[in-house]
Order: C-alpha cells, then sequence, then structure tokens
C-alpha cells in the first residue's frame, strides 16, 4: 500500500494539528461515536501513529488509549470504497503492535475500537464499514468500523455535545454553494449565521473555562479550511474574513510565544547585549526585516 503521506492535504493536516496539539478534543468524539462518558479532564495516552509492515510504513490519524481501552480515528475527506479494507490494514497494524502473550502461550491480539470521520456530505454512505473475514477452518467474522458524518452535526448540535473539532470543517457543508459562487442569498444569509454562532459561543468556552489558547488555535484552524475551500474571486472569502477575524495561517498560540522571543531579542539589540545580526540569524530573518519590526515597535538600535 502506498505511503498515506503522499496523499495529505490540508484537511489531514488540521485534523492531525487537532490530534497532536489538542487530542483532548478528540473524547468528545469518542463518546458520540462508542457510547462511553468520558469527560475533557480525562486521562489518556496519545500512541504513535506510525507502524512498520513489510511492505512499507502505514501511517493513522489518531490513536488514543484510555483506561485500557484503544480507540483509533482515521479522518476521511473523499468517499473511498476499499476505506473497509484500510481500517482493516490499520487496525491489525495497531493490533500487532500492542499484541501480548498469555500465559497458555497464545498471543492475544486487540483490535482498537476505531471509526471514519467523514467531514464531507457524501451521499448514501453507509453506518458502518464491513468486511467478512473468513479463515480457513471455515470461522467467519464480520469486521465493521462505525462511519460519523461531520455534516450532520449543526453549529448548536456541535457546540451542545461538544464536539469542538468538527468546527474547522463546517465550512464544507457549503462546498458547493461556495465554489458554483452561487447568489443564493438564503444560503448565504444561513452561511454566514452559522459562523456567527461559532464566534458567540468559542469566546463563551473561553470566559467559563479559561481556554484562550483553545479559542484561538480553531479560530485559526476554521480560517485555514475556509480560505482554501473559498475561491479567491468569491466575495464570500472577505464575509467570512471579517467574522472569523481575518485569514491566520498559524497557530495563534504558537505565533504568541514566537512574538514573544522577538520581542526578547529586541529588547537585547536594544540594550547592546547582542548584535543585530546575531538576532535576525536567530530569528531567521533578515537584518531589513527585523530592523523594520523593531523600528515599528519602537525599539531603538545602532544600525550597522
Amino acid at each position: 500500500m502506498e505511503d498515506k503521506e503522499s496523499f495529505n492535504t490540508i484537511f489531514d493536516d488540521v485534523f492531525r494539528t487537532i490530534a497532536q496539539k489538542m487530542p483532548f478534543l478528540l473524547i468528545p468524539l469518542i463518546n458520540e461515536v462508542f457510547g462511553t462518558a468520558y469527560t475533557e479532564e480525562q486521562k489518556f495516552e496519545q500512541l504513535r501513529n506510525e507502524h512498520y509492515e513489510k511492505f512499507g510504513k502505514i501511517i493513522t490519524d489518531s490513536i488514543l488509549r484510555i483506561e485500557g481501552r484503544l480507540y483509533h480515528i482515521e479522518c476521511q475527506s473523499q468517499k473511498d470504497g476499499n476505506m473497509a479494507l484500510r481500517m482493516v490494514e490499520y487496525d491489525f497494524a495497531i493490533a500487532l503492535e500492542h499484541s501480548s502473550k498469555m500465559e497458555d502461550t497464545i498471543i492475544e491480539i486487540h483490535f482498537p475500537e476505531s471509526c471514519v470521520l467523514y467531514i464531507r456530505n457524501h451521499r448514501n454512505m453507509p453506518d458502518y464499514h464491513k468486511a467478512r473475514v473468513r479463515f480457513s477452518d471455515g470461522q467467519t467474522v464480520i469486521y465493521q468500523v462505525p462511519v460519523i458524518m461531520a455534516q450532520n452535526y449543526t453549529v448548536n448540535k456541535i457546540f451542545e455535545k461538544r464536539l469542538l473539532a468538527l468546527l474547522p470543517y463546517h465550512i464544507l457543508r457549503y462546498e458547493h454553494f461556495l465554489q458554483s459562487n452561487s447568489t443564493n442569498q438564503e444560503k448565504l444569509n444561513k452561511l454566514l449565521d452559522d459562523y456567527q454562532k461559532i464566534c458567540q459561543n468559542l469566546p463563551q468556552i473561553q470566559e467559563r473555562e479559561g481556554k484562550s489558547q483553545l479559542y484561538i488555535n480553531l479560530v485559526d484552524l476554521i480560517n485555514q479550511i475556509a480560505d482554501y475551500v473559498i475561491p479567491k474571486e468569491n466575495p464570500v472569502r472577505e464575509r467570512i474574513s471579517a467574522v472569523m477575524g481575518g485569514k491566520i495561517l498559524q497557530l495563534a498560540s504558537e505565533r504568541l510565544i514566537d512574538e514573544g522571543r522577538v520581542r526578547e531579542l529586541c529588547s537585547m539589540v536594544q540594550d547592546g547585549d547582542i548584535t543585530l545580526e546575531c538576532a535576525a540569524k536567530r530569528l531567521k530573518v533578515t537584518i531589513p526585516e527585523l530592523e523594520k519590526r523593531m523600528l515599528e515597535n519602537g525599539y531603538r538600535f545602532q544600525k550597522t
């Protein structure tokens, strides 16, 4: 099977960002699919998502271990008739990696609890991806993984169920409308209303729970996908940008850390502790770029 990285898209990047930087957002998704009742403060272990086998490397999207149970979530944008086979392959690789030998020398291969998250609205999607496995001794096992459709969840339902990991993909509900450059005012109003609700609810979470980085990071991811999905010539881009606070290409919490580093080095240049050249090299910018940044922020420095 070909390496999954060769098919990487912004949708994969965003899901991987959530899985790596905000994995607690996957817990409500697990609750929704598997009927569990974990809290967002639930302790979990984030497991390695690269598995090596004879024919190459398999990369899965997200694997969490919670209270001894393995959960595997795959994010999918395209409809794939071979998804059941792919999931068998992924889950078998995960099961082999976490297999254990029993006292009677029997090796137990424990498959994870898996699901496929579809972020686009595909018609006639089954509730489960299934594969019938026939063993040589006559045993037959039905392997199945549940399917969850992001587009089945309205903004209200997303916040009610805390499925915040779905928010960046909400724009895909309107993908056809946006790319056809339609002037359907009712559809446009519904889209803008949805994003007004998102911008009203996220700050409430920030104020109520003190999760400022979560708010900033989600807005950034929402903007990244909206920027990708909405054609450049479509005036809706500006409307969405105004609602969501503009185009941001880097996670804001990380950007704030970067800006703190910039301020630190600018102060050191101003105090004469390091040279302008040294600071520019550390920040990986040109000297003119750093000079401009320092002037804009009121720092004094000796020109070279």
